[in-house]
């Protein structure tokens, strides 16, 4: 049912819309002036407004004016009441915002086809602007595709100079540089692999070992002595560990990225610089797999992940949800 607010000092004028609307099944609200009207708004806000310009103390122009300074009112509808040769009063009534009049005297018929139709008008515009919202995030969303397709996220590679610093690292490549080195530099090689890369071994392949994460094999590819090049190769070995365990979830390679920097303690703004992309994408994303896990926190979501990370196999949603409803877990 929706509410209309008439804002008039005249009795006669109120009792034939109140009436009226309210036999045509609109919830109606009244104030007999606009101080009463602003007050009441705080109250609750309703879905159309019927003002009156004339008023005593503050008038409907100047009413309307503080209505639509206030974000949560600004998009309510307002018709204005006036007299049939008020053509400026009409004119500044526009400015200040409304959206059509009624003329003196009153024909409830009349409102009540102006009420509706400002309504539907209203409605459609709601629409659109959410369609507009999701069409925008789509986009977002369709623009970090492209740029994980371009970074090969399948693929770790690293462009490092002399000296170790990083000139150039696939998306991979940096998920496992920071999972196996999580001190280190953004910016450069850690100090083994540097070390390595400057020693005569550098043409056998350098093995990173942990208890959790598998290994971690660095391959030297080739290097350009000219310009002081290296490049090198990473590759993950011997676990289920990583992102990559985690589409076992039901998770997008992108949703399963994020989500495992969840599990690393990264914040949001974190993340997005990890994976290169913007802080509301990562908030997109974190509503997907929330709703993809059946959760709805971001400790809920890292313990889920856990039992994928640390287990020996690979696991299925429909497994960790039983499991996370067993009275014993």
């Amino acid at each position: 049912m929706n509410t209309v607010l008439v804002v008039d000092d005249v009795p006669t004028n109120v009792d034939v819309v109140l009436s009226h609307l309210t036999g045509a099944g609109f919830r109606v609200l009244c104030a007999d002036s606009g101080t009463r009207a602003l007050k009441l708004l705080e109250q609750r806000v309703p879905d159309i407004i019927l003002l009156d310009i004339k008023m005593p103390g503050m008038d409907g122009i100047e009413t309307c004016r503080r209505i639509k300074q206030r974000p949560e009112w600004k998009n309510v509808p307002i018709i204005f009441i006036t007299g049939a040769d008020e053509l400026s009063q009409k004119l500044a009534a526009f400015a200040a915002g409304a959206v059509d009049f009624v003329t003196k005297p009153i024909l409830a018929e009349e409102v009540e086809a102006r009420v509706r139709t400002h309504l539907k008008l209203r409605e459609l515009q709601t629409e659109l602007e959410q369609k507009n919202q999701a069409l925008s995030e789509e986009i977002e969303l369709r623009l970090d595709a492209e740029k994980q397709l371009e970074a090969k996220l399948d693929q770790a590679f690293v462009i490092a100079n002399g000296a170790g610093g990083i000139l150039f690292a696939t998306r991979q490549a940096n998920i496992l540089l920071h999972a196996f080195f999580p001190g280190a530099s953004v910016e450069a090689l850690p100090d083994v692999v540097l070390r390595w890369i400057t020693s005569a071994d550098r043409q056998k392949p350098l093995v990173i070992h942990t208890a959790t994460k598998g290994d971690l094999q660095i391959d030297h590819l080739a290097s350009s002595d000219a310009r002081n090049l290296a490049f090198l190769r990473l590759e993950q070995r011997n676990s289920f560990w990583g992102p990559k365990a985690l589409r076992a979830l039901g998770l997008t390679p992108r949703e399963a990225e994020v989500l495992y920097w969840i599990t690393e303690g990264k914040t949001n703004p974190e993340i997005s610089t990890i994976l290169d992309t913007t802080l509301h994408t990562i908030k997109k994303h974190n509503n997907k797999l929330f709703a993809k896990l059946g959760v709805e926190t971001r400790m809920a979501a890292a313990r889920l992940a856990m039992s994928v990370l640390t287990s020996p196999e690979p696991a299925s949603l429909a497994n960790l949800s039983k499991a996370f409803q067993d009275p014993r877990v």
